[in-house]
């Protein structure tokens, strides 16, 4: 079974996967003449909250819509409609089926899931080549990181007056004044909560994984330098007003010279490394903001509704696309983060 991402309108995004299957009626009717084209945005949703709406869409090779003709089955059972919901969480199993010129067309099963929220936590590390102590920050957060699967991390670099870096970011005077930084390292939890020094993995992991309320996913197709992402939020609760969006690109694996002034202390993960430190890997690096850099604002969304919204950005020449990841938060008015979800681009990030 293929899978592959499809840019449809330029503004949405349908994951596709294309069948074939021999009729359940008519046993001889070519493989070929049963092909039906199924879109993952509606049809199998990774993952959807309790009492959250799944619709099913059955289109066919050709793109004619035959949701209204088709009957869906969820678990071996009939449902009215093409809308399933649950109120327990748990995996789930779903096709349809419709007449194609007197031919029973049957799809190919596919499996979704039903879940209470986890909270990702975001840990932002602000941090710079040219700054000797910010190794500490990056040691604690790779301890942390190491305990928990369910965490967002960017590390934000800043340029010196004296001592440029490379991974600078250009909006980062707003991230300044918002989240009161001033010497560094600076670290944050959720965005707003300060992390200070000996940064504590407890007060970093203190609420990882836990059940939350909302949930944040991403669908994104890089085509040449174009990068097209489309993001969604859903909350039990609903959206409150000032509540915000912030999207940013990052990417793994820039090697570039760090100082290190724990080259000397045995208590280190970086003693006797040098200082600096030559061919430092930096992860996480913070290199553009789809959204504003504290957020679009979200607007219009219910309980349980669907917010999505889609970004087109143009991606520089010397950014390692194997390398780039997107991070969605999900924030308040006041800047804290209630979840985030960070993963690959080219690829579909469920809710979780």
């Amino acid at each position: 079974m293929k899978k592959k991402i499809l840019i449809l309108t330029g503004v949405f995004f349908i994951a596709t996967l294309l069948f074939v299957s021999c009729s359940r009626t008519e046993e001889n009717v070519p493989l070929g003449e049963d092909t039906t084209e199924i879109t993952v945005q509606n049809f199998v949703r990774p993952a959807s909250l309790r009492n959250q709406e799944i619709p099913f869409t059955v289109i066919t090779q050709t793109g004619v819509d035959v949701t209204a003709q088709a009957q869906f089955y969820v678990d071996g059972q009939a449902i009215d409609g093409n809308v399933f919901f649950s109120s327990e969480v748990g995996d789930f199993e779903a096709y349809a089926t419709y007449d194609l010129d007197g031919v029973s067309v049957t799809t190919t099963p596919e499996n979704f899931s039903v879940i209470i929220p986890k909270r990702k936590v975001v840990l932002e590390d602000y941090t710079g080549t040219w700054c000797g102590f910010c190794p500490s920050v990056a040691a604690a957060i790779e301890q942390a990181s190491l305990q928990s699967d369910d965490l967002a991390i960017v590390a934000i670099h800043i340029t010196a007056n004296s001592n440029p870096d490379p991974m600078h970011f250009d909006d980062v005077e707003i991230l300044r004044d918002a989240f009161e930084i001033d010497g560094l390292p600076q670290a944050r939890i959720d965005r707003s909560q300060f992390w200070f020094a000996p940064y504590f993995i407890s007060d970093a992991l203190e609420n990882a994984g836990s059940d939350t309320t909302s949930s944040v996913s991403f669908t994104s197709s890089l085509e040449g330098d174009q990068l097209i992402t489309q993001v969604n939020v859903v909350s039990e609760t609903g959206i409150n007003p000032g509540d915000k969006l912030v999207v940013y690109l990052l990417e793994d694996g820039i090697l570039y010279d760090q100082e290190n002034y724990y080259n000397e202390d045995q208590t280190s993960p970086y003693f006797g490394l040098g200082n600096p430190i030559p061919n430092f890997e930096h992860n996480h690096t913070l290199r553009m903001s789809l959204s504003a850099p504290l957020g679009d604002d979200i607007t219009g969304a219910s309980a349980l509704e669907e917010y999505s919204v889609t970004y087109n950005s143009t991606i520089p020449a010397d950014y390692v696309k194997e390398n780039l990841t997107l991070i969605a938060m999900f924030v308040s008015a006041d800047n804290l983060a209630y979840n985030a979800q960070v993963g690959p681009i080219n690829d579909v990030v469920a809710y979780q």
